[in-house]
C-alpha cells in the first residue's frame, strides 16, 4: 500500500505510516507482547545471524495474540464504554 507523505494530517500534527507502526509496537509491548513477537508483527528481519540461521518459527499464535490485544485496545479507545469517565487535568 502506498501512502503519500501528507496522508495523515491530524490535530496533533502530521503523522507518517512509520508513526503508526511505532505506536502499535509500543502498545503491543505495554500489553505484554514479547519483543521478538512484535518484531515479527512488524515484519522485521532478524539481525542476529545465529537466530536468523537457526530460528525459523513463524510465531503465528503469539502474533495473533499480539494483534488481538492491539485491536481490543483500539476498540476500547474508539468505543469508550459508558461506565468510563474522562478526567480533565487540573
Amino acid at each position: 500500500m502506498n501512502f503519500s507523505h501528507d496522508a495523515l494530517k491530524l490535530c496533533g500534527g502530521q503523522w507518517r505510516p512509520h508513526d503508526l507502526r511505532r505506536t502499535g509496537a509500543s502498545a503491543m509491548a505495554e500489553l505484554g507482547a514479547l519483543p521478538d513477537v512484535i518484531e515479527k508483527c512488524l515484519d522485521h528481519t532478524e539481525e542476529n545471524k545465529m537466530k536468523h540461521i537457526y530460528l525459523h518459527a513463524t510465531c503465528e499464535g503469539p502474533m495473533r495474540d499480539a494483534w488481538r490485544l492491539w485491536g481490543e485496545r483500539l476498540d476500547l479507545l474508539a468505543n469508550k464504554p459508558a461506565n468510563v469517565v474522562t478526567l480533565r487535568a487540573a
